[in-house]
């Protein structure tokens, strides 16, 4: 659950500031979910600098690059 408030509260703050990097923030918690502490420096990094780096890093690391580009690719169609 922890992940989950985290992923939307962080989603809200982004679309509120107009700020790139949901998709990372989305690929990462669904390879990730329940790992939290893991995700914790990657997504103070987001919230702080706006440096989504860390997250596709850890999402890339957990579930490969091929589904982390569909996952991004599919974030990119839901927005448009």
């Amino acid at each position: 659950m922890a992940d989950l408030s985290e992923l939307i509260s962080l989603c809200s703050q982004l679309r509120a500031e107009d700020a790139e990097g949901d998709g990372p923030l989305w690929a990462a918690t669904a390879a990730l979910l329940g790992a939290g502490a893991r995700l914790d420096d990657a997504r103070s990094a987001l919230r702080l600098r706006n440096d989504a780096s860390g997250l596709e890093a850890l999402a890339r690391q957990s579930v490969g690059d091929a589904a982390v580009e569909q996952a991004l690719a599919a974030h990119t169609g839901r927005l448009r």
